[in-house]
């Protein structure tokens, strides 16, 4: 009960700050934008950086952990498409946006913060590790859909301009990637670059909650009533307990397994309705999933957090 008090409502408050401030008219539209550009661009890859710059690389390499995350992930996706006359799946890209739904969790904007609230530094790895991996695996299925959907163009190239999206112009995905060469090399940066570094990455766990509740306040509720509960239970209750059982089968060690699940519970991720707006597909459904699954895991992160924070430590 205490954690509830401690990390689970003061997480909700910043948010729920965040969309009163955007829908009273306080901050116009271009300033949320402004400050969502801050969170991504600047906070958030400062706290990846720093995290792993003196890292040893072996404990980024957390083979279970990564195998007990996916496997949750594509046991989600298996379950969620059990609905699919339900929910009228036909074109490749409509099986991918569900997909990335009911298993693209907010690690960035609610796992950063989560985790730093729950664990500390430490807590930053997990997160990162489990950015990076669902971030690329995702991209890959989703190029191959796309080119099994069009013709125009071949996979590769698809594929490639993806990777160059993710990667290249992307800093949360890129600041992890410096920060672990760097730890490879064996250099010692100076205080002049670390330390500012340093000062901006506490930013990054209060701006990023308040942020969410900005981009939520211009989400719409609006899909079927059916696939908006079928993918709401299948992200915030099927995605996590898979991932249980899978981090007890691998035998996880407290703190990954933790972690793992902690992960799984988080609410689809704000990308999700980037690429479902790209491709034109499922906009709708994806806006209300986002905006619904953040609104319960409200309850379920209240439930589980304290669960987590006795076993992982």
């Amino acid at each position: 009960m205490q954690l509830l008090f401690d990390i689970v409502i003061p997480v909700f408050i910043l948010m729920v700050l965040g969309w009163g401030c955007r829908r009273s008219g306080l901050l116009e539209e271009a300033s949320a934008s402004a400050l969502n550009r801050y969170v991504y661009y600047i906070a958030v890859p400062a706290l990846m950086f720093t995290s792993t710059v003196s890292v040893d690389i072996q404990s980024v390499l957390q083979w279970h952990f990564i195998a007990v995350y996916i496997g949750g992930s594509a046991i989600a996706v298996i379950v969620a498409f059990i609905g699919w006359r339900r929910m009228q799946l036909a074109a490749p890209l409509d099986w991918t946006v569900v997909a990335l739904n009911s298993a693209w969790a907010n690690t960035v904007y609610m796992g950063v913060p989560i985790f730093y609230f729950m664990f500390g530094d430490r807590g930053a790895l997990p997160v990162i590790i489990a950015t990076v991996i669902s971030n690329l695996l995702f991209i890959l299925v989703l190029a191959l859909m796309s080119e099994l959907q069009n013709s125009q163009g071949g996979v590769v190239a698809k594929l490639k301009t993806l990777l160059v999206q993710a990667l290249l112009k992307n800093p949360v995905m890129m600041a992890p990637l410096l920060g672990m060469l760097v730890s490879l090399s064996g250099i010692s940066l100076p205080a002049i670059i670390l330390t500012p570094l340093q000062m901006l990455a506490p930013s990054a766990a209060p701006v990023a909650l308040f942020a969410l509740g900005i981009s939520l306040s211009g989400l719409q509720v609006g899909a079927g009533s059916f696939e908006l509960v079928w993918l709401t239970l299948v992200k915030l209750v099927v995605h996590p307990l898979a991932t249980f059982a899978l981090a007890l089968m691998f035998g996880l060690e407290p703190f990954w397994g933790a972690s793992a699940v902690v992960l799984s519970a988080l609410p689809t991720g704000a990308m999700v309705y980037v690429l479902a707006q790209q491709y034109n597909t499922r906009v709708t459904l994806t806006s209300a999933t986002i905006m619904v699954t953040t609104l319960v895991s409200l309850i379920t992160l209240a439930v589980l957090l304290p669960l987590m924070q006795q076993w992982g430590g």
